[in-house]
């Protein structure tokens, strides 16, 4: 268990990783970030980790 909630969170930084370079590289909308986060020709990340990343974006 210990593994597997790790390697959640690692994910979740990924995504809100991802989400911080899309704002400030793109200027993308939070919203345009979402659906880039979990785009199956995206960045495939789940519904759960990329609302984290948006929840965790400077405004």
């Amino acid at each position: 268990q210990y593994a597997i909630d790790n390697i959640k969170g690692d994910y979740l930084e990924a995504a809100l990783k991802s989400a911080k370079n899309y704002q400030e590289t793109m200027n993308m909308s939070k919203d345009a970030i979402y659906d880039q986060l979990t785009s199956e020709y995206g960045e495939k990340f789940t519904a759960e980790e990329a609302q984290y990343a948006i929840d965790n974006l400077d405004d």
